[in-house]
This record gives structure tokens, sequence and C-alpha cells, in this order.
């Protein structure tokens, strides 16, 4: 049987397009196992530097939950990123890197995939990978803003190794049928990142609502609506300019959340 190959920053970077500029300070650091990747990078990191663990001991999804890590197998991926000043639009961060993840996954070549908000990647109603991202307090003159970005993303991972996982979940080795190049991936969704966060703070609000009606795969959908121990129900009709999902409700409602669960109708 063939070794699994363990992510490198050589091989990585190789893959990066030729016209794409690294900053020179930043750097990637990969490990063999971390307790979590955004906590290393919070504890260790400076702007722009990038984290990756084979495996995690301690992966934090949204709200608390658990990311399982199956070991040389996935993506767990960091990245320390400083803002000069903080941007007007900071609440939408999280929408904008789940749309860089989407698009950096078609060019591996997937599709019938998007985003379920806020920053979960899905394909045909299945989880394959989702995004964390964390504040950190800055004593830096030069930055007034600092966050840390994790994401996770299902690459090659065997059946047997999600059986722990709560909801229907897909690997992208499985939907393409092929065991997927990740430093090639990993490449893809690092230069589409950085791009868009360099981008972030001349923000185009109207490009990014049409981006986001491209790949928002709750458009239209009737959806469960979870939020402090109350339940709801309606029709997703998108986000608007602060990234709240607008869901109009059975009474005709149009109600907007900044955090709550959404889960599809079945």
């Amino acid at each position: 049987m063939k070794a699994k190959k363990s992510l490198s920053a050589s091989h990585i970077t190789q893959y990066f397009s030729p016209n794409f500029q690294v900053s020179s300070q930043a750097k990637i650091h990969c490990f063999a196992c971390l307790d979590s990747t955004n906590t290393w990078l919070k504890d260790n990191g400076e702007c722009g530097d990038v984290c990756i663990a084979e495996q995690q001991t301690a992966g934090r999804g949204r709200r608390g939950k658990q990311w399982l890590s199956p070991n040389v197998e996935n993506i767990y991926c960091s990245v320390k990123w400083c803002f000069k000043s903080v941007p007007a639009h900071l609440s939408l961060l999280s929408l904008v890197v789940g749309l860089s993840i989407v698009k950096a996954l078609e060019k591996i070549g997937l599709t019938e995939h998007g985003v379920k908000w806020p920053n979960d990647i899905f394909w045909h109603q299945q989880k394959m990978g989702g995004v964390l991202i964390e504040a950190i307090s800055s004593s830096s003159k030069k930055y007034e803003q600092q966050v840390v970005i994790g994401f996770g993303l299902n690459v090659n991972m065997p059946e047997s190794a999600g059986k722990l996982i709560d909801q229907p979940w897909v690997s992208l080795n499985n939907v393409l049928g092929v065991t997927v190049n990740r430093h090639q991936l990993l490449a893809y969704v690092l230069e589409s990142l950085t791009q868009e966060l360099r981008n972030f703070e001349a923000f185009n609000i109207q490009q990014f609502q049409h981006d986001w009606q491209c790949w928002d795969v709750l458009k239209g959908k009737e959806v469960r609506v979870l939020q402090e121990q109350q339940e709801g129900s309606g029709i997703v009709e998108g986000i608007d300019g602060q990234g709240r999902i607008a869901i109009k409700l059975i009474s005709g409602e149009v109600k907007y959340y900044t955090s709550a669960e959404i889960r599809l109708k079945k």
C-alpha cells in the first residue's frame, strides 16, 4: 500500500499561481498533530502565517462542536490575518471566507456545491467543510483588528472515519472518484482566501451579494430555525448587507438572523 503523503510548505507553494505573491514575512507551519490550529496561531503566529495539522486532538467547529480530525486524510488549516483598521463590514468576513473556499473547490473539479449560511461547505445537502473565525485582542499599534480563520475540509476521508459525525457528510474524493492532491487543493484555497482578505477593506457589497446568490445552497429552501431554544420555520430569501440570513416565516413576516442554527426541512 502506498504511504500517504504528509503536507509540507514546499509542496503547497509549488502549486501557487506564478503571479501570486505571498508576504515575505508569512510562514506556513506544518505539524503532525496539534490540539487546534486556531489555538496554535493565536498563541504563536504572526500576521499572515498559516498553520496546518495532519491531525487535531481538540478541533472545534461552530457553536463549540467538536470537529473530527482523522490523521493524514483531510485539511485542517488556520490563517492569521491583521487589518490596519476595523473593517466596517467585519460581520461579513465568515461568509466571504466560505465563498473563497467554494471557488477554490471549483478549480479542483468539484461542481454542484455551495455555501450553507453562514460558512459551511455543502455538496448535495451533505457537509464537506466548515469555517471557524476567532477575533484576537490586538495590542499592536500597527493593526487594530486581528483574526484567526480556521477551516476544515473532508478531502480523502474514508467512510469508517465518520461514524461519529451526527449529520450527513461527504468527502471530496468520494464525489470526484479519485484521491485528491491535498497540496494542490490547499494551495488553491490559500490563494483564493488571501486574495479575498487583501481586498476585504475595499469591499464591494454589490459584488459580494451577487456572488453569494450564485453559491447559496439555502436560497428558496424551506428550513427550520433554532435559536435560544425556540424553533420556527420558513423560506430562505437570501442575506442582507450585514450578512444576516433573511427568512420568510409562515406568518409572512421576514425575519433576519445574525446567529441561529438553520436546518433544511426534509
